[in-house]
C-alpha cells in the first residue's frame, strides 16, 4: 500500500518514512484492498506553550475506511499509536467477518427510530468555563463520496472509524440517515420524512 503523508507544522525527515514504512508493513499484512492511506500529521501549540503533534491516519477499502487518531508531545509515538490503534480496528473488523461468515448470515442490529428530542437551550445559562465562548466556530469541513449502504454495514462503518454517530445513504429508501448509538448499547437512526 501506497501511504500518502501531509504534514502541518511537522516536518517529515527521511528517518520519519522510514519509521512510518516500518510500522505500516504491520497493517499490510492485515489490512486487503486498501484503496488509499492517508496519514496526517499536524503540530499545534498549546496554550501551556508546549508542543502536541496529532497523527490521523485513514485507509479507505472499496467498501469500508478506517480511521484513527492520536496525539503525543512526540510526533514518533503519535504515529506509533495511531498505527497500533488502526490496526486493533483492523483486527476487530476482520474478526467479526470471520465470526459472521461462521453463523451463516448476516449480523443481527437493533436499529431503533430516534423519539428522543432536544432541550431548547436556556438563554439565561451564562456560566460558561474560562475559555469557552458562547459562540460557535466551525473547527474542520470534511468532503466525501458517499454510495448508497444498508443499516447494518452503515453500523460497521461507525464501529470502524470509532464514532458515536454516522451519517449515510440509506438504500432501502435512498434518504440521507444519521446513525447513532445510544446509552443503552442499541442503535437509532434519524431520518427524514
Amino acid at each position: 500500500m501506497e501511504l500518502q503523508i501531509r504534514a502541518n507544522g511537522t516536518k517529515v525527515t527521511d528517518g520519519m518514512r522510514e519509521f512510518i514504512d516500518r510500522r505500516m508493513t504491520k497493517l499490510d499484512r492485515l489490512a486487503d484492498r486498501v484503496i488509499d492511506a492517508q496519514l496526517e500529521l499536524r503540530t499545534e501549540t498549546t496554550r501551556t506553550e508546549a508542543e502536541i503533534t496529532t497523527a490521523q491516519l485513514t485507509l479507505r477499502t472499496r467498501k469500508h475506511v478506517l480511521r484513527a487518531e492520536a496525539e503525543h508531545v512526540e510526533a514518533a509515538r503519535a504515529i506509533d499509536m495511531v498505527i497500533d490503534k488502526l490496526i486493533t480496528q483492523v483486527r476487530r473488523y476482520n474478526d467479526k467477518r470471520t465470526s459472521r461468515k461462521r453463523r451463516g448470515g448476516r449480523g443481527e442490529f437493533a436499529a431503533t427510530a430516534a423519539t428522543e428530542t432536544a432541550l431548547p437551550r436556556d438563554p439565561d445559562f451564562t456560566d460558561m468555563p474560562d475559555g469557552v465562548t458562547d459562540e460557535f466556530e466551525v473547527a474542520r469541513t470534511k468532503s466525501f463520496q458517499m454510495d448508497p449502504m444498508d443499516v447494518e454495514t452503515a453500523i460497521e462503518q461507525m464501529e470502524l472509524i470509532g464514532h458515536d454517530f454516522f451519517f449515510f445513504k440509506n438504500e432501502e429508501d435512498e434518504k440521507f440517515s444519521v446513525l447513532y448509538r445510544r446509552r443503552d448499547g442499541t442503535y437509532g437512526i434519524l431520518a427524514p420524512e
